[in-house]
């Protein structure tokens, strides 16, 4: 009984924040394709539109993360923690996460938006490309400091998950291009679905560990 009375609280605290990251979501992918649309709905394509839209993706989930570092309190009642507490404990690896994943969002916005089809040139945004990435991986190492064992092989298992899913779904598209069957992932694929599969991978991980739903709210 008690257990039946605990998954219901669960879901009734899970509710709120799916939804309003639902809602989000939808709302900010919808501006986004607004925005860009340069020359009718099919402006950009298809690979930059889904590259944009894994960067809106990557965006929300920072400023989300921001918002619970700035205020631990409203930040405990839609991010997967215990309590405001724990947030206080792990600003800082938090913070870089956050800053890594602004940084990945805004290299996936650059390339979206390079020439011919967008306004930046080429040159430029390869360089502020190149430079955001190796902002968030050293980000990311700085993270790696101040995470403790679970952390870590969790990291390492997501890592792992996408490394998979990529060899799998990107290797198994350039198979069959290579056959002529379909047509070949364009570059930016690859890089939209090495974003897309690390999430993933990070959720796959974090759910066989029976981690996405802890404690009540």
């Amino acid at each position: 009984m008690n257990v039946a009375k605990q998954e219901k609280s669960l879901a009734r605290g899970l509710a709120v924040p799916v939804a309003v990251g639902a809602v989000s979501g939808f709302a900010a992918t919808l501006l986004f394709l607004n925005l860009v649309d340069v020359e009718g709905a099919r402006g950009l394509g298809p690979s930059r539109e889904i590259a944009g839209v894994v960067g809106v993706l990557y965006l929300l989930t920072a400023i989300g993360v921001g918002v619970g570092l700035a205020s631990p309190r409203v930040g405990a009642r839609f991010l997967n923690v215990e309590d405001a507490d724990e947030l206080r404990e792990q600003r800082r690896m938090l913070g870089y996460s956050c800053g890594a994943m602004a940084a990945l969002s805004g290299a996936l916005f650059v390339l979206v938006l390079a020439e011919p089809l967008g306004p930046v040139a080429g040159e430029v945004a390869a360089v502020v490309a190149i430079a955001l990435l190796l902002l968030a991986n050293g980000l990311g190492l700085l993270q790696a400091r101040h995470t403790d064992e679970l952390q870590r092989a969790m990291s390492r298992d997501s890592v792992a998950s996408a490394f998979y899913l990529l060899f799998v779904v990107g290797g198994g598209w350039a198979l069959l291009a290579h056959c002529g069957l379909v047509d070949a992932p364009a570059p930016l694929d690859w890089l939209t679905m090495f974003a897309v599969f690390l999430l993933v991978g990070c959720f796959w991980q974090v759910g066989r560990r029976g981690l996405l739903v802890r404690g009540p709210r």
